[in-house]
């Protein structure tokens, strides 16, 4: 630990009036600061013109921006190997609101948990602050750039006054600028890399395809185009599938033979610019990259297109231990069953907090199977120490996914010291995926009405939270769930359950290019997320009504009306939805291999009863085959269960209900829905799933503001629907769930996933408890009367 952070936090203590011993504050830094010395200053710019070496931080307007009394964020920056060996600058052009105090406001900004300086912040017009980086401090690979800002109001000690301080970064003219940088001219998966986030935190990604080329073609680009994201952490692309060339910055995909290649690039397919395999080009200003994959004959093709997917599944990214961190942390760490983990290795950063209200939350990633209910809690082990003599209203709320699950009141002359305090998450207020746990605390004392500026500019610490907090995660169930959004996004393949060789059908009707633009950005968000390539097959047909799984681009007019009634939408009256009758089937696209009319009569038709065509009867029938060995003994019942582990996990589909399809009920959006997204069950025992919009501006528009990490972390639900910034305006939970195997059979994971579809399902759970208790009555009414007639 640095000499500045034991001081900071033993300042803090003594201000607190707690006293820590050597060995306790040695484990309290959540965030490491090195560096020995003052702190140096930056040197404020003349707002001039940033020419073209600038290498912008992959992040866009909302994640550098800054708001409340105290914010902190941190991101992965790629650095090159050509560009470390001179010296460097971090510029950032920032903006602060009027209503910060300059002298009690202040930027700390760090690479590599170094401190490179510190910057008063000012209100006024966007300004540029530069910070020298000291030699050999950034590494080739990814580092990790750390902004912490204080700020203070001018004359409002109040809590609501702390809403409304802000600074923002504007990401275009912001980022690092390299003495030795040359030409952005390299041919190498680095170079490719480090494209990544240019256009206000997007990576904008060309799919290079020829006008009229097969769908084969489509198939393999988006392949490609998913290994991409993939590899180089594009945490927001922006794709389009395009058949013409492009002169602005980004990245080109271009996948197909020799000769397909040769008319995409406009080459000799005979010159030294087509490879076999795998390779990287520059244009000539060096503004954009191709990735592009080759071969002589389409079966090497697909070989080569399948290296390019395993090459970025397997991928180990190179960086410092801080720059991995950050990586890791802006998706979302993944937390395994059964484990313990500090808040600092989660991004936490522990610093006394001098204000009123503190903020600051941590996020994680839980498996694509994991399965949601309260049947257990993951609980937070909070340590903390806070000022004594705060009013009676001071509190501490912990929120999970903007949820409150808990709260601690601090005032009334509380003690100053929270010790190993567990507070507990149920396991139903977290979702596969990404997940947030936000730490607030209402921190107002009586001195505050007074508010004098000399008293503020002297406050002493209120908070501090210590970095040896930890998360103690419980084990929990491993299944597939659908309808679930969130599970899909994170990775869950419904595949899993039928065939998983066979590639997801895509429907893009007519391939409506801003359709296809907004599934090639989706699929690469996807790849992103759950770190696998998805095989998918691109059609503009109408998938066959037997397919268990399948994805649906487009706008409101042009997906049918058949396949609205599947996953239970009613878009008709909509802006922009369809003006057929209910009566019609609604457009067509090519005619598909069996027309949605004659699904209906199959739906119609009457299941034959097999082992699994009723999955409510089979569970209800193994529950009471195995509650009927209860009259002979505990190990006869446990060997039953290990006996029926395969079987039943293997075919597990609880269900709340018993009712096909959506129950009758169709959703409709709110009028200023402007995106939806909507996945349900079919009986076909799997899930469709639709991404739709009014028109197709709004569709591209839409599934690029979804992907920020903020609204991508909250997809969830079977329907939702979202405002044109991105907001939640409706969300429908699904009215029932089925479940798939994902994990290999066992009694103890068995044993939580009833436990937790007993959690989701009380009436059932309550019926359950009911038939046992009167199951129990009988056997021992029976035993009784048996053993007096002995």
């Amino acid at each position: 630990m640095s000499t500045l952070a034991r001081y900071k936090i033993a300042m803090a203590c003594a201000a607190l009036g707690i006293l820590a011993t050597n060995s306790a504050v040695a484990q309290e830094q959540g965030f490491s600061l090195s560096g020995l010395g003052p702190k140096p200053a930056a040197t404020v710019a003349v707002p001039v013109e940033i020419n073209g070496n600038l290498r912008r931080i992959a992040a866009d307007r909302s994640a550098l921006f800054f708001n409340g009394e105290s914010a902190s964020n941190e991101y992965p920056f790629y650095a090159l190997p050509s560009e470390i060996a001179g010296s460097a600058k971090l510029m950032l052009t920032l903006q602060t609101a009027i209503s910060a105090a300059p002298e009690r406001s202040q930027m700390r900004v760090f690479v590599n948990d170094q401190e490179l300086g510190t910057v008063r912040l000012e209100a006024g017009d966007p300004h540029r602050v530069e910070f020298s980086v000291p030699s050999g401090l950034i590494q080739p690979g990814y580092n990790a750039v750390s902004i912490l800002v204080d700020q203070k109001h001018r004359v409002d000690c109040s809590v609501d006054a702390t809403y409304e301080l802000w600074t923002q970064i504007d990401p275009e003219r912001s980022g690092f600028v390299f003495a030795n940088a040359s030409k952005p001219d390299g041919n190498s998966m680095p170079d490719l890399i480090a494209l990544g986030g240019l256009a206000n935190g997007r990576t904008p990604i060309r799919g290079h395809v020829l006008p009229g080329a097969p769908r084969s073609d489509i198939n393999r680009t988006m392949a490609a185009v998913q290994s991409l994201a993939l590899l180089g952490s594009f945490d927001h692309p922006t794709v389009q599938i395009a058949t013409t060339q492009s002169t602005e910055p980004g990245i080109d995909v271009v996948v197909g033979t020799y000769s397909t290649a040769g008319d995409i690039l406009g080459d000799n397919p005979d010159g030294k610019s087509i490879k076999d395999g795998i390779s990287i080009l520059s244009s000539a200003d060096g503004k954009r990259k191709t990735l592009l994959v080759t071969a002589r004959t389409a079966e090497d093709l697909d070989s080569s297109v399948t290296l390019l997917t395993a090459m970025a599944e397997k991928q180990q990214h190179d960086g410092t231990p801080q720059g991995l961190r950050a990586l890791i942390n802006m998706k979302g760490r993944l937390l395994a069953p059964a484990t313990q983990v500090p808040l600092r290795n989660l991004g936490f950063i522990t610093e006394p907090f001098t204000g009123r209200f503190y903020s600051q939350q941590v996020n994680f990633s839980l498996p694509s199977d994991f399965y949601p209910g309260d049947y257990a809690a993951l609980v937070l082990h909070l340590n903390a120490q806070y000022a004594a003599g705060l009013s009676k209203d001071a509190e501490l709320i912990v929120r999970a996914n903007s949820e409150t699950v808990a709260d601690i009141p601090l005032g009334a002359g509380r003690n100053g010291l929270i010790q190993d305090q567990s507070l507990p998450i149920p396991l139903n207020k977290l979702r596969p995926g990404e997940n947030t746990i936000q730490i607030e605390a209402r921190l107002p004392t009586p001195s505050d009405a007074v508010c004098e500026p000399v008293a503020s500019s002297q406050e002493r610490p209120r908070m501090l939270i210590l970095g040896d907090s930890y998360l103690d995660v419980p084990n929990f169930a491993r299944v597939g769930r659908y309808p679930d959004i969130a599970a899909l996004v994170s990775g869950s393949s419904l595949q899993k359950q039928a065939n998983a060789a066979s590639p997801l059908p895509v429907f893009v009707p007519n391939f409506n290019p801003a359709a296809l633009d907004a599934a090639g950005s989706f699929l690469a968000k996807m790849a992103y997320s759950s770190g696998h390539v998805l095989s998918v097959d691109v059609t503009p047909s109408i998938p066959d009504v037997q397919q268990p799984t399948m994805m649906a681009f487009g706008t409101y007019g042009d997906l049918p009306r058949d396949m609205l009634d599947k996953v239970g939408l009613e878009l008709q009256g909509m802006a922009g939805g369809p003006a057929f009758s209910p009566g019609e089937p609604g457009p067509a696209a090519i005619v598909p291999s069996l027309s949605l009319a004659a699904a209906s009569a199959l739906d119609a038709q009457p299941e034959t009863k097999t082992a699994d065509a009723s999955p409510a009867d089979g569970v209800q029938a193994r529950l009471s085959a195995t509650v009927g060995h209860l009259g002979d003994s505990v190990i006869a019942m446990k060997d039953e269960m290990a006996s029926y582990a395969n079987v039943i996990v293997s075919r597990l589909r609880f269900r709340a209900n018993t009712a096909g399809g959506t129950d009758g009920k169709r959703f409709q959006p709110s009028g200023n829905a402007a995106f939806l997204i909507a996945q349900n069950e079919v009986d076909a025992g799997g899930a469709w799933t639709i991404v739709t919009a009014p028109t197709s501006a709004q569709l591209s528009a839409n599934v690029d503001a979804i992907m920020g990490r903020a609204t991508w972390s909250r997809l969830n639900g079977s329907i939702q629907s979202f405002s044109a910034s991105g907001q939640v305006v409706d969300e429908v939970e699904p009215t029932r769930v089925a479940l798939f195997q994902t994990q290999a059979a066992s009694v103890g994971n068995l044993r939580l996933v009833v436990a937790g579809w007993f959690s989701n399902h009380v009436w059932e759970y309550t019926l359950a408890q009911i038939g046992a208790a009167i199951l129990l009555g009988i056997s021992t009414f029976l035993l009784l009367k048996l053993g007096r007639a002995r």
